[in-house]
């Protein structure tokens, strides 16, 4: 494929211009690729909109009696939101890890 596209921008360019420098080539070849901006952006905005939904599931639960429920939700809601903050953050979930291997006798 980038053959191809390669072969089709040498094409279009005609001869009288000089050939394109080594340096773009190079810029794109090593721009890093992550997901830092992503999980910065759910741990900055999604967290504290299920913390919203969750407390209004709680309140609308707790008060119309319906007690089994608002447990369940409640800690399944606290649960998860547990589960994302021992995923983005690296030392927390080594820590953990190595609190699992330590309770059947490994240590690291």
């Amino acid at each position: 494929m980038f053959s191809l596209a390669s072969t089709v921008i040498d094409v279009s360019i005609p001869p009288t211009h000089p050939p394109l420098a080594a340096d773009a080539v190079t810029l794109a070849q090593s721009t890093d690729v992550n997901t830092g901006g992503l999980r910065a952006w759910i741990k900055d905005n999604i967290v504290f909109t299920i913390l919203i939904a969750l407390a209004c599931v709680v309140l609308v639960g707790g008060l119309k009696g319906n007690l089994s429920r608002v447990f369940t939700v409640g800690g399944l809601g606290l649960f998860g939101l547990a589960y994302l903050g021992i995923a983005t953050s690296e030392s927390a979930a080594t820590g953990i890890g190595n609190w699992l291997l330590g309770l059947v006798g490994i240590s690291t």
